[in-house]
């Protein structure tokens, strides 16, 4: 089944090789295949309980390569199989390299070396209440070019919780603006608010410090020869993913999705930076503070405190994780 599977990931769900599949096993083809923009989820499971399998397709993936696919009606669109989650092994899927449900932690490391993910890495708020790691992944790269890749996670009960088969995981550091929504690039220029304006000065400076991957568009943003808006024209996607990033991915990911454990978020340093009383900091949510935010103009001036920020920030993870680190 693995195998099988395997060729499957990414096609989608009214493709004939899915559903024969789908038939083939026990799977029940769902009423509504198809994913509505007006709902809140951009995904479901498909579910065997008798075969301890779970198919997650998904509309929305955030992998290269694997776009949104419109359907036949504006604002439907067509999943894809993204991902394969076995919890037990009734179904008898031979798994890579031998390995089955029975395997300790040890065992896993001899075969597979160190995992590659800690709870810890995601964020120090998944740590047991004694400081221990809650759970340990592994990730495999099946196909690098399609991105396909295979593992498991192993938790504290010292049990395999699954394993998985699908496409990487990747979720944005920055939506920009909202594909699912029917909006582009042109959407996003028409935009003058704080959000869009200290989207761009971040990814400004994350150019300046060459920690997004070699590019002449880069280069030139660099150089001041083109605005950091063309970097973003040049993705053609409304998102920017950590693989985007050249280093410095897990302050990215920390600073900018509030993961390490010690609540210090970018978005809320940025209109601090431009919000000068203690009143308006506190509902920097509230009209006045958005008011006053918005008409924060993207110029040298305030780029240099959102600069100077930024390496503030960075320099304070890089030392203690910001666990000594104070709001603005």
């Amino acid at each position: 089944m693995f195998n099988i599977l395997t060729s499957l990931i990414g096609l989608r769900i009214d493709d004939n090789r899915i559903i024969e599949f789908l038939e083939k096993n026990g799977f029940k083809y769902p009423k509504k295949p198809f994913i509505s923009n007006r709902s809140t989820d951009t995904s479901y499971w498909v579910e065997n309980k008798k075969l301890g399998v779970d198919l997650l397709f998904q509309a929305q993936t955030y992998v290269p390569g694997y776009s949104l696919i419109q359907g036949d009606k504006k604002g439907i669109f067509v999943p894809v199989l993204g991902r394969v989650r076995w919890y037990n092994n009734k179904s008898k899927t031979e798994f890579p390299l031998g390995l089955d449900f029975s395997y300790n932690f040890e065992s896993l490391k001899e075969k597979l070396g160190e995992p590659g993910i800690k709870s810890s890495d995601i964020s120090p708020i998944w740590l047991n209440d004694d400081g221990s790691e809650s759970f340990y992944r592994w990730e495999i790269i099946l196909d690098d070019e399609r991105s396909h890749v295979w593992g498991l996670e192993y938790t504290d009960n010292q049990v395999i919780k699954d394993f998985s088969l699908g496409l990487k995981y990747q979720m944005p550091a920055f939506y920009l603006y909202s594909e699912w929504g029917y909006e582009n690039f042109e959407n996003f220029m028409s935009r003058h608010n704080f959000d869009r304006t200290a989207d761009l000065m971040f990814l400004q400076w994350a150019i300046e410090r060459d920690l997004v991957k070699p590019s002449v568009i880069a280069t030139e943003v660099k150089e001041g020869k083109l605005p950091v808006t063309e970097w973003v024209r040049a993705l053609n996607r409304g998102y920017v993913l950590e693989s985007d990033f050249s280093a410095e991915g897990r302050f990215i990911d920390a600073y900018t999705a509030n993961l390490s454990g010690n609540d210090i978020l970018y978005s809320r340093d940025a209109a601090y930076t431009f919000l000068e009383t203690p009143e308006l900091k506190q509902n920097d949510y509230g009209e006045a503070a958005k008011k006053l935010l918005n008409e924060v103009s993207y110029n040298e001036d305030n780029y240099k405190k959102i600069k100077s920020l930024i390496d503030k920030r960075l320099t304070e993870y890089k030392d203690h994780g910001f666990r000594q680190s104070k709001q603005i």
